[in-house]
């Protein structure tokens, strides 16, 4: 963590309103609601949930909570880029800035990650609403966190990553350029207000996308300067949707089809309050699939203060694997999240938001 005072990092999925920049020893308060300025960071690779954050990304801003800035990939040699801009596109949105990681992290598409094919058949299915079928052709995705923090008003951007860090590493360690006079992370500093992770496991373990590059993960958590929020993969993981937006007719709905292609019958699942109890990890139950990333983006643009309380202490990393503890601590730097509301309660208003239809139906 930076020297100076210290901040505080919020573990959490949240729907309440917009998380402050404040210290770790100022009260977490709930502070009136504002469109939320968003650049969202996902390395859309292997898990569909990425799919489903950017439903609930774009289905927020529909609603006027939140203006999305630029969506960026942290994968590469893969159709990653060209999924976030379909995405966009359908959603009514194709001018939104994209791109993508260049020379480090996670990389390749079906012939390395075979679970990446799915979005190799979306680009097929909608061949006219991308730009860049490999990520490696699409901008630096270092320059479009440059040039639009640099065009932001000071302290107000929110950052959200539901992947890979490798973009935030290379952002912090950017040089001035013609977007900015400032470094990456004096410009982090002057202009993002928050970032909201996906990531780490509590109390102790390791988390894919802190594992998949772990160099990244301990460098952005210990130089990050401002505010940083942790959705935890031990909350989230009981978090299940998507059968609503499965079984919406196949009328050229991309979120539909990623979910439908994807998630296995209900039938052959088995329910949530079967799983939940014994702590065990599974992807699909007859409820949907685990809502990872869709928690992060919500809590990203609602906040802190709604259905989830905290527990102060602190988040470490440990050697060179990605594997990370979790201390409690009542005066402890960073918090987590705890229990509020029912977990399927929250994923219920995910469902919702997931099946929501694009504003531009042009863009079907």
């Amino acid at each position: 963590m930076a020297t100076g005072k210290a901040l505080y990092i919020v573990v959490l999925v949240c729907v309440g309103l917009i998380v402050p920049a404040v210290a770790v020893d100022a009260p977490i308060v709930v502070p009136t609601a504002v469109p939320v300025k968003i650049i969202f960071d996902t390395d859309m690779i292997g898990d569909y949930d990425d799919v489903g954050a950017m439903a609930v990304l774009h289905a927020l801003a529909d609603r006027g909570e939140c203006e999305i800035l630029a969506t960026v990939s942290s994968t590469h040699s893969n159709a990653s880029a060209g999924t976030v801009e379909l995405l966009n596109a359908w959603y009514g949105r194709p001018d939104i800035p994209v791109g993508a990681v260049k020379g480090a992290g996670v990389g390749g598409g079906s012939e390395k990650h075979r679970s990446h094919i799915k979005y190799e058949r979306l680009l097929a299915k909608y061949p006219k609403l991308w730009r860049h079928r490999n990520a490696n052709d699409a901008p630096d995705a270092t320059d479009v966190y440059r040039r639009v923090l640099a065009a932001q008003p000071d302290g107000s951007v929110t950052i959200c990553t539901v992947g890979f860090l490798t973009n935030l590493r290379r952002l912090l360690q950017s040089k001035p350029d013609c977007h900015s006079p400032l470094d990456g992370r004096a410009l982090v500093k002057r202009k993002v207000k928050v970032w909201y992770a996906m990531g780490w496991k509590i109390p102790k373990g390791r988390e894919c996308n802190i594992m998949n590059d772990p160099a990244s993960a301990r460098y952005v958590l210990e130089n990050w300067p401002t505010p940083i929020v942790i959705d935890d993969f031990n909350y989230s993981q009981y978090i299940y949707a998507g059968r609503k937006v499965a079984a919406l007719p196949d009328n050229g709905n991309p979120v539909r089809d990623i979910f439908a292609w994807c998630m296995p019958p209900a039938e052959k699942c088995p329910a949530a309050d079967e799983i939940i109890p014994t702590g065990r990890f599974k992807d699909n139950v007859k409820e949907g699939h685990n809502c990872f990333d869709q928690s992060c983006v919500l809590a990203a643009v609602r906040g802190p203060g709604s259905f989830f309380d905290v527990e102060r202490g602190r988040m470490e990393m440990l050697g060179d694997k990605g594997d990370n503890v979790w201390t409690p601590d009542p005066n402890g730097p960073h918090a987590r999240m705890v229990d509020k509301w029912p977990r399927m309660r929250v994923a219920a208003l995910i469902d919702d938001l997931m099946v929501k239809q694009c504003a531009d139906s042009a863009n079907k």
